[in-house]
């Protein structure tokens, strides 16, 4: 396995002109971790070092790592710490970092690849293959909201609203969106193969709801127009779990009422997490669809296919090792992934 860890410092020349320095950093490096959320996060790539007088890197370096000529990551260090033995620790991460800042925006009968291009293009970050989602929102109105949970909330909204998983992520300085069924491995995670242990869950406790009510206001009236979807099956199975949102007062009513019987198809489910401890894969990372079959679990005594949600690859010399949090598709809102 040919491996490269390559940093890019600015500085200044003699004469005060720009000057790039390149280094490369993997033959010192003692560990690599490169993580990866599906939601709600940007790539993360950390890597330590041991080193004498000053720190090498400074903040806001440029951090390429590329395993067997493939470019996993690139990114910017934000964070350094050191301990008394010099052992210095680098966290670097990609493009969707710089989303962590808030702003406004209100936008109408946008698509969500519209809505990011625009944010994107605010914070001048590059953008590469945005696949189309085939949703358009009639009315987008965000106040002083965290940019990057903006994006994520559009995102989440447009998979509640297509039954289709839409990934977004940063591709070696490149904003892509592809939708899941077209982003998957062959290599089969599970028994016999890769797993060297696992941890499955089951619970009702953390993202599970079988009534769905929506509020809107009514300036006509001057009250509060309800919409409610519910289960009684499962409330009778489990109790009554209540998601509550107060919806756009310019969406009609049919909108809403889609909307409640779309957001309780997604959340009135028991949530299944897998985490699986694997011999390291590079190329597998969050958002992917691998096979995965672990005969002691009853719905993986068979393959199926599954959707990595967090990943986490770790190097130490020529070591390689994976952690793959995994989920179904029909819990994160995919009703027909393939």
């Amino acid at each position: 396995m040919e491996r490269s860890l390559q940093v890019q410092i600015k500085g200044k020349a003699p004469d005060g002109s720009d000057l790039i320095t390149i280094m490369e950093y993997i033959e010192v490096a003692r560990e690599i971790e490169f993580t990866t959320n599906r939601m709600d996060a940007p790539g993360k790539l950390k890597f330590s070092c041991l080193e004498d007088g000053p720190i090498g890197i400074p903040e806001g370096s440029s951090v390429e790592y590329s395993v067997d000529g493939t470019k996993l990551f690139k990114g910017y260090v934000f964070t350094i710490e050191r301990s008394r033995d010099g052992e210095t620790t680098y966290t670097a991460y990609d493009q969707l970092r710089y989303l962590k800042a808030n702003a406004s925006y209100s936008l109408d009968n946008m698509s969500f690849e519209q809505i990011l291009t625009r944010i994107a293009g605010d914070f001048g970050l590059k953008v590469g293959t945005l696949e189309t989602t085939g949703y358009v929102f009639p009315t987008f109105l965000k106040e002083n909201e965290d940019c990057l949970n903006i994006v994520f909330d559009a995102l989440s909204e447009t998979i509640v609203q297509t039954g289709k998983i839409f990934i977004l992520y940063d591709k070696a300085g490149e904003l892509t969106l592809v939708e899941a069924k077209n982003w998957f491995t062959n290599t089969m995670v599970g028994d016999g193969s890769l797993v060297t242990d696992y941890t499955y869950k089951r619970d009702i406790d953390s993202d599970t709801y079988n009534r769905v009510k929506l509020a809107r206001k009514n300036e006509k009236s001057g009250r509060t127009d309800v919409y409610v979807h519910e289960d009684t099956d499962t409330i009778k199975k489990w109790g009554l779990l209540q998601y509550y949102d107060e919806v756009d007062e310019n969406l009609n009513e049919a909108q809403i009422d889609k909307m409640c019987e779309a957001y309780l198809q997604y959340y009135n489910r028991v949530l299944q997490t897998l985490k699986l401890e694997a011999i390291g894969v590079p190329e597998i990372r969050a958002g992917m669809i691998l096979p995965v079959k672990v005969g002691d679990i009853e719905d993986l005594a068979t393959s199926r296919l599954l959707l990595a949600e967090k990943v986490t690859q770790k190097w130490e010399g020529e070591d390689h090792t994976m952690q793959i949090e995994v989920k179904s598709f029909e819990q994160l809102g995919g009703v027909s992934i393939i």
